[in-house]
């Protein structure tokens, strides 16, 4: 019997996310803007086109201000490790995790350790928290 998590989502919120990104070069790939309050609970990448040669290490880091490296958190969210360098297409690395981030700020999907060839989409699991957006000093309600 299956459980419920309450409000969730599975997200490619931003652009980047929302196509296939080539995993065989190292560097930061894609980013998504966080807009409520959300607990992450998963991470992942869809395979696309087979990863080859040396497994892939990738990891979702934490921005606490959008575009910026100042305070950016390194693996603030999640790291992925390929258990072996040869992966599918079709196949789902995934991660399960456990991570608060508040409105404002933002995830990079960031590859540390490229294969020769492959290409995929992250993905982020969540559930909404219930918070005020009062009390998230980087929502601001429209006058």
């Amino acid at each position: 019997m299956g459980y419920t998590r309450g409000k969730q989502g599975l997200t490619q919120p931003d652009a980047t996310w929302q196509a296939a990104i080539t995993l065989s070069s190292t560097g930061d790939k894609a980013n998504c803007l966080i807009h409520a309050p959300i607990t992450v609970y998963r991470i992942g990448i869809d395979i696309t086109t087979a990863l080859t040669v040396t497994a892939l290490v990738a990891d979702f880091d934490r921005r606490i201000l959008p575009g910026s490296d100042t305070g950016r958190v390194d693996q603030g969210v999640g790291r992925i490790t390929a258990p072996a360098a040869a992966q599918g297409i079709g196949k789902v690395l995934y991660k399960d995790v456990s991570v608060d981030l508040n409105a404002g700020d933002e995830i990079v999907f960031a590859v540390n350790t490229a294969p020769s060839a492959g290409a995929g989409v992250p993905f982020i699991h969540y559930v909404e928290r219930d918070e005020v957006p009062a009390n998230q000093t980087d929502m601001v309600a429209s006058s």
